[in-house]
């Protein structure tokens, strides 16, 4: 049992350990094997607290939402000494209807899938869906931002979404980045209140500031609900460990419940009490508002200092912290939401739950940990597909720390992804200069917010979700003067049709026209949907855990954060590169094309026009070293980036950033997008990733692919960049392996490179997974800034993973 500060423990935690490993297999079988199943009483707290509350401030409504759930909600015990889930029941899945209820009218009958896999919605929970529909309808932040577009621009923004131009803008819940888990961990929830009180105290009660102080008087609801929370835990462990004859299992429930009465109350004192204050913080921002973001940040260094206090005192060993570690593993697998088919499609399951590995110190050292070590262990172990890492490399990085990342790739989970940490100071200095960000800042807190953009963590928030852009939707409206021959529509204002181009300039010139309206759309809705989270779903708590919003009594949707930014996430720059360039070589510079043949193949998705389909995907491609392909996809890429900044400043009217990756938005986005001139048809999935080659183009070898993707974006300017690289298994075996693939990524990096991520599989395991699912449950691939279970990936995306090109060798 856990003891007072004054005490010693000399016999260590009180954890059952003889049964620890058949208890985390059990529990992460059960995910796997288990159907997810939605829990309706988010959805009954929803309906009362709003009807309850109607003329409270909309702060102080989502607070008592929070406080309902979190001291309602049906709480268990499942043998894991870390207590705490999503949901009330095991493989619970949540829904978030405030930010769209389309899916609950449409979609009801369809099969829902979430992060593992199939979600059944019981009948009664079907009828308390609809019963959520009518209240909502009209009110969800999506409706709200497409009423506001039709009242002050006279146009309809759902053909946006409808043409395949964007993403629906906020039409879910989101992640926002890493919040400041460590001043959770060091000062405790009664720390923050305090803060929160003086702040309050010190507010001038004047014309201006009531909003402010209703945001306290909401941040005092929710951190008192999560204190409650973890007190009806230690209620439960207590009562359980009465009923318990058994004098281990008997001991660990006590535990579990003083864990419990100390944190996340007040500040942890060692690495036991940490994880769990760690985990009811993580919990309740994803019971807040779950979706793909919400990353643990630099978990391993903020929580080294505890680990090595029990590693020194004698009270944990490394095996034990690693048992622990497994135990969180799971937890993290269980967060889960459901939110349409269209969410499903762009993001897979993914959740975001991203744990950034090194980078530097304040002083420009290595930051690396023993407990990042351990982390590393731990993945191997569990072959989770959440949390996901990602290692900030740099050259002052030991080869032991090293050599165990490869390890770890070498495992097949597409992890970790590597980051660029140099890239990521730069990124950070310019971005942040007008904001006054410091070297220190810029050094220590660079992390993964989801994906592979970084952040700021525990200062920044991407809550602003913006359209997310199909760049070569563009090159089809280009080649139809703005009609889009998806929805049959004059989408955007013409500018000329193709044919009459004298020169390939002349296109070129007309398809940054169309792209310039298109960022014009994509800001206008973006704004008004980010206005509407503001009116509808700000987030208490966790405005709470990002430092800047308790000092300016402004929640994270009003730009409390001190370093809040965008995310304008644009998808498919190599698809629309390749077919500009196709058109280049084939209309206009080697004229082996002629414009109407081009138009007619595209017209019918090259059916009858096999010809003409292998000329187009022959045509010279990124990824393979080519000077002229690779100064092209340069200027195209950056002439779209200035074109997104010109369209206007973010939200809180800062400089836009683009972030340029794909999610699975290059399978979203595959049926609403026509054939293109580089070879696709229309219906088959766009390049993933963001510098990626077009899947089997990238003929020249890996080490051209690289230098092609390390220049195709500018990687401090824009948030990122994304590379998608498939060994085959033998290629990274031995030292050899290890050190030719450490050699790659350090060139890659010292291109400008900012992102690279590895799947350690044959294409023929891929293939006989989709054959044969019920053998290859646990089977984890790299899809786009994050891994998921093969066996529960839509088809289209199984398909453009297995058709990526595979490198038997390193060099």
């Amino acid at each position: 049992m856990l003891l007072d500060d004054k005490e010693t423990q000399d016999s260590g935690y009180s954890l059952n350990w003889e049964t620890t490993d058949a208890r985390i297999k059990e529990l992460k079988s059960f995910l796997l094997e288990a159907p997810q199943k939605m829990d309706p009483q988010r959805l009954e707290f929803l309906m009362q607290v709003y009807e309850e509350c109607k003329g409270e401030p909309i702060v102080v409504i989502r607070a008592k939402l929070l406080e309902r759930l979190l001291t309602q909600k049906n709480i268990f015990l499942d043998g894991n000494p870390i207590v705490g889930t999503m949901t009330g029941i095991r493989a619970g899945v949540y829904a978030y209807p405030e930010w769209q209820v389309n899916w609950i009218k449409d979609e009801i009958d369809m099969v829902k899938m979430s992060s593992l896999g199939e979600v059944s919605i019981p009948k009664e929970t079907e009828d308390l869906l609809k019963s959520v529909y009518k209240q909502w309808k009209g009110r969800t932040t999506y409706d709200r931002a497409n009423t506001l577009y039709k009242e002050i621009y006279g146009e309809n923004a759902e053909l946006l979404v409808k043409s395949g131009w964007l993403y629906p803008v906020n039409d879910n819940s989101t992640g926002s980045g890493a919040c400041n888990y460590e001043k959770v961990l060091q000062k405790g929830i009664s720390g923050i209140l305090k803060e929160i009180e003086a702040h309050m105290q010190a507010l001038p009660k004047k014309a201006c500031n009531i909003s402010k102080l209703e945001f306290y008087r909401a941040c005092k609801i929710a951190l008192g609900a999560i204190v409650a929370y973890a007190h009806r835990y230690a209620d439960l462990a207590e009562a359980t460990a009465a009923a318990e004859s058994d004098p281990k299992a008997k001991a660990e429930l006590l535990e579990i419940a003083a864990v419990c009465r100390r944190v996340p109350e007040f500040p942890a004192r060692n690495f036991r009490e940490a994880v769990q204050a760690f985990w009811f913080t993580h919990l309740a921002i994803e019971i807040e508002q779950a979706g793909c973001g919400t990353s643990p940040g630099r978990y391993g260094q903020y929580m080294d200092p505890f680990y090595k206090k029990d590693m020194d005192a004698g009270t944990l060993t490394r095996d034990q912290a690693l048992i622990l570690l497994k135990f969180q593993w799971v937890k993290h697998l269980e967060i889960a939401v459901y939110q349409g088919a269209a969410y499903t499609l762009a993001l897979s399951g993914h959740t975001g739950q991203t744990i950034s590995l090194g980078g530097y110190t304040a002083e420009g050292d290595d930051a690396s940990t023993e407990l990042e070590e351990l982390l590393m262990d731990t993945q191997i172990a569990m072959k989770n597909i959440q949390p996901t890492l990602a290692l900030f490399y740099h050259p002052k990085m030991s080869q032991a720390y090293l050599d165990k990342a490869i390890d770890v790739i070498r495992g097949g989970t597409g992890q970790p992804q590597l980051m660029n940490a140099n890239v990521a100071i730069q990124r950070s200095l310019v971005r942040f200069a007008s904001r006054g960000v410091t070297l220190d800042e810029a050094r220590t807190c660079p992390v993964i917010f989801g994906c592979v953009g970084t952040g700021m963590a525990g200062k920044g928030s991407y809550v602003t979700f913006e359209g997310q852009p199909n760049l070569p939707k563009i090159v089809e409206l280009t080649l139809n003067d703005g009609y889009d021959p998806h929805i049959k529509k004059q989408l955007f204002p013409p500018v000329g049709k193709p044919e009459t181009f004298a020169t390939f300039e002349d296109l070129y010139q007309a398809y940054l026209k169309h792209m310039v309206h298109g960022f014009l759309v994509q800001r206008r809705i973006s704004d008004l949907g980010n206005m509407t989270r503001e009116e509808v779903v700000p987030s208490i708590f966790r405005s709470c855990v990002i430092d800047g919003c308790l000092e300016k009594g402004l929640y994270e949707e009003q730009g409390g954060p001190l370093y809040a930014q965008s995310l304008c996430i644009t998808t498919g720059g190599m698809d629309a590169a390749n077919s500009l360039y196709a058109i280049k070589h084939l209309v206009y510079d080697t004229k082996q094309l002629p414009w109407a043949q081009l138009l007619d193949a595209l017209k019918v998705n090259f059916e009858g026009h096999e010809d003409i389909r292998t000329m187009c995907y022959e045509a010279p491609k990124h990824g393979n070293d080519y000077p002229e392909v690779d100064a092209f996809v340069r200027r195209m890429m950056r002439d779209i980036e200035k074109i997104y900044r010109d369209s206007g400043t973010d939200f809180f009217d800062y400089e836009a950033h683009m972030d340029p990756f794909s999610l699975s938005f290059h399978n979203y986005f595959a049926p609403m997008t026509g054939a293109l001139p580089n070879g696709r048809k229309k219906g088959v999935a766009l390049t993933d990733a963001s510098v990626s080659a077009m899947p089997g183009t990238d003929v020249e070898g890996v080490t051209a692919l690289l230098k092609s993707a390390a220049q195709a974006i500018d990687t401090t300017r824009n948030n990122c960049n994304h590379l998608n690289v498939k060994f085959l298994p033998s290629a990274l075996e031995g030292p050899a392996g290890a050190r030719n693939l450490l050699t790659l990524v350090k060139t890659y990096f010292d291109l400008g490179g900012s992102h690279v991520q590895f799947n350690c599989v044959s294409s023929d395991t891929l293939r006989e997974a989709q054959a044969h699912p019920e053998n290859y449950k646990d089977l984890v691939v790299r899809v786009a800034g994050f891994s998921a279970y093969f066996t529960r990936l839509d088809q289209g995306v199984q398909n453009e993973i297995i058709k990526r090109t595979q490198y038997a060798a390193t060099m």
